[in-house]
């Protein structure tokens, strides 16, 4: 059975700071100069507010995503941590590894990171479609990392360039948080292993 109480809460959180805008942005967004002098929640909620609500429609479909490869395996306290892990790296990242960016919203870095997550947690999935699914996103990023990718076709659907480097730092957070939550795994059952 599938349980999506997380996966509302995000889209009713980022509708109702929709409704406000542009105030939701000018208090929210990633804005380099005000975390300088101490506005640190901006590093993560940048990640709710967006350029436009296309921006936000497409962010919204990618929670849906989420919501359904997940299910219930991180409609709990594991989703809540893996989100909150997820913006604080991207957040992190673009604040010491993206001098270039002043300002920047958008929960699709963070996005990117529980995408990766999502399928190997999940009961629904095997290993082969979750290395599938993985193989794809880290593919996509690699692939906005190069020459090859403009990160202004967007800018008139969006309302602006996709920051890629924030892709990056969410797909660099999930792995993160996967090779840990892997291991456990491993190490869990070597000691049921060794109880039979």
């Amino acid at each position: 059975m599938r349980n999506y109480w997380l996966y509302v809460s995000i889209f009713i959180g980022l509708l109702l700071l929709a409704l406000f805008e542009p105030s939701s942005s000018k208090y929210l967004m990633f804005d380099r100069e005000l975390i300088k002098s101490g506005e640190i929640w901006r590093l993560f909620s940048a990640h709710f507010v967006h350029l436009s609500n296309t921006h936000m429609l497409g962010n919204l479909l990618a929670v849906g995503l989420v919501g359904y490869i997940a299910g219930a395996s991180l409609n709990n306290l594991t989703g809540v941590l893996l989100l909150l892990w997820c913006t604080l790296v991207v957040g992190l990242g673009l604040y010491f590894f993206a001098d270039h960016l002043y300002r920047y919203v958008g929960l699709s870095g963070v996005l990117h990171g529980l995408l990766v997550v999502a399928p190997f947690v999940s009961p629904l999935y095997s290993r082969r479609i979750a290395l599938c699914f993985l193989t794809v996103i880290v593919l996509k990023v690699v692939w906005e990392q190069s020459g090859f990718y403009d990160d202004m076709a967007l800018v008139n659907t969006i309302g602006g360039r996709v920051e890629t480097l924030a892709h990056l730092f969410g797909l660099l957070a999930g792995l993160f948080y996967l090779s840990i939550w892997l291991l456990r795994k491993k190490v869990s059952k070597k000691k049921k292993t060794r109880l039979v």
